[in-house]
This record gives C-alpha cells, sequence and structure tokens, in this order.
C-alpha cells in the first residue's frame, strides 16, 4: 500500500507508548497531534517542539463525544489531512481483586477509557477518513490480556477483549477501501502505568520490552496489512497456551497421542523477527 505517512494523530500521548510513537513519528517529520486529558502533555509536546518537531498538543477527554468531535476537527484542520490514527489512550484500572469485589463505578471507568473512548475515535476519525480518500492506517492499543488472562484483572482485561472485537469489526468493514486497521498487542512494556506493579497471577509473560520498542514496531507495519501487532518475544508461546486451552474444549475428534495441538512456535514466527514493510515514508 502505498502510504505517504505525514501527518499522525496520537491519543495517550502524554507517556508511556503513546508518548513514544509522538516521538517517533516527529523524528521522521511527521505533524503530529497529541491528545491526553493529562495535565503532563503540553510539557511533552513543547519538549518535543524544542527539537524541531511538528507537533500540536490537544487536551481532551476522550470519554466525552463532543470532545472527540472536536478532537477529530482540531486534528484535520490543524494538518490538513489525517494518514496516521493510533487509538491508543488507555488506564490499567483495578488490578489484584477478584471481580466480585471490584466497585462497579471502577470498572464503567475503565471500559469508558479503554473501550468506548476507542469507539468514539473511530466513529469520529472513521468517516472523516473514507471522505478525504487517502490510504490511512488506524492502530489501536490492545494489549496481549485481549488473550492471556490471569486473577484478578477483570475489568482490565475484558475492557482489552473488547477493543479487540473492534479492531476486527473495524478491519472486515473497511476492506477495500484504501484504510488499513492494526492492532497492537504489547505485553509488558516498561512504562510508568505498571512501574512496581506485579503481574496478576496467570497474566504475566517472561519479557518487557520498552515503550520505544512498540513505537518502532508500530512505525515499522505502517501501510502494511499485518492486522496483530505483538511486541514481546515470547508472545507467540503464550498464545500457544491460549488457543491449546481452547482446542481442548472443542467438540471435535480428540488428536492423537503423537499430534500436537498447535505446532510449537519457531523464532520466525517471533514478533521481534519480522520483515520490514515497503511502505514509503
Amino acid at each position: 500500500m502505498d502510504l505517504q505517512t505525514r501527518t499522525a494523530v496520537v491519543t495517550g500521548a502524554a507517556s508511556g507508548i503513546g508518548l513514544a510513537l509522538s516521538a517517533r513519528f516527529a523524528r521522521a517529520g511527521v505533524g503530529v497531534v497529541m491528545a491526553d486529558i493529562d495535565d503532563a502533555l503540553h510539557r511533552r509536546a513543547s519538549e518535543l517542539a524544542a527539537q524541531g518537531a511538528q507537533v500540536t498538543a490537544v487536551t481532551a477527554d476522550l470519554t466525552d463525544p463532543e470532545a472527540v468531535d472536536r478532537l477529530a476537527d482540531t486534528a484535520f484542520d490543524r494538518l490538513g489531512g489525517v494518514d496516521v490514527v493510533c487509538n491508543n489512550a488507555g488506564v490499567l484500572g483495578p488490578i489484584g481483586q477478584p471481580l466480585w469485589e471490584v466497585p462497579l463505578e471502577q470498572m464503567r471507568q475503565v471500559f469508558e477509557a479503554n473501550h468506548w473512548a476507542h469507539v468514539l475515535m473511530a466513529r469520529a476519525f472513521v468517516p472523516r477518513l473514507l471522505e478525504h480518500g487517502r490510504p490511512a492506517h488506524l492502530i489501536h492499543t490492545a494489549s496481549m490480556s485481549a488473550f492471556v488472562v490471569g486473577a484478578g484483572s477483570a475489568a482490565y482485561a475484558a475492557s482489552k477483549h473488547a477493543d479487540l472485537a473492534v479492531a476486527r469489526s473495524l478491519r472486515a468493514d473497511l476492506r477495500g477501501t484504501g484504510i488499513l486497521v492494526s492492532v497492537l498487542c504489547p505485553g509488558r512494556v516498561d512504562t510508568p502505568m505498571v512501574q512496581g506493579l506485579a503481574a496478576p497471577r496467570g497474566a504475566g509473560g517472561d519479557t518487557s520490552v520498552s515503550a520505544e520498542d512498540v513505537a518502532g514496531l508500530v512505525w515499522e507495519a505502517l501501510g502494511s496489512d499485518r492486522f496483530y501487532l505483538f511486541s514481546n518475544a515470547d508472545a507467540a508461546l503464550r498464545l500457544r497456551d491460549q488457543f491449546d486451552d481452547v482446542w481442548r474444549h472443542v467438540s471435535l475428534p480428540s488428536p492423537s497421542p503423537e499430534e500436537e495441538l498447535w505446532p510449537a512456535p519457531t523464532a520466525t514466527t517471533v514478533a521481534t523477527r519480522h520483515r520490514p514493510s515497503t511502505w514509503k515514508r
């Protein structure tokens, strides 16, 4: 796909993956609209601008439909068009509590930030992208928690499952339109959101990557038809465990003792060893 990446919108841009994405785009000369509700946003944007970046900071509550529409209007007004939308904003919410002990209001807040905000962003940006008619790429940040669920993580994991479903639906809805969709599924990433946090029992992987590593993965995937973007080297093994568990419950003849449920992944299946895309920067 001939995607000329000149402009991008990144949500959750005040820290973590969102900030790393904004910086990666800015270094390549891409004009970036950075959006977040965090007060640190304008300071981070100023730091990038001091390095020569073309950035615009927009404080926005992405759970407010009117605020998201204003963000879309601002982005298209400032940039003239949008090539990449990184739907990245999110929160961790309560971790370590069983479902029946998590306050309902906290669960609602997690879904508002991790699921409904992404829905609102898609509804605001996709019609404008279709109207402009040029190639574009939507990146939805989900998580390995969209596949691997441990104890005490119901709110976060459920919201990420929902966002994975939204991304898959968008991919089907937009097939053939020139707008690509990818879902970013990082494992543990060294960001302020998870510092000092012990992974829920049964959900933790064995690897950790930097936010800059994740941003590099996204950068290389732009313009390609790669839907699932896995950042951590243990992703294949963790997915294999999950789908083997699913397969055991499918009403089909049992495999022979010699037959593996899912062939063991090789080094070529690990997400960090991928073929660079050929899109034009």
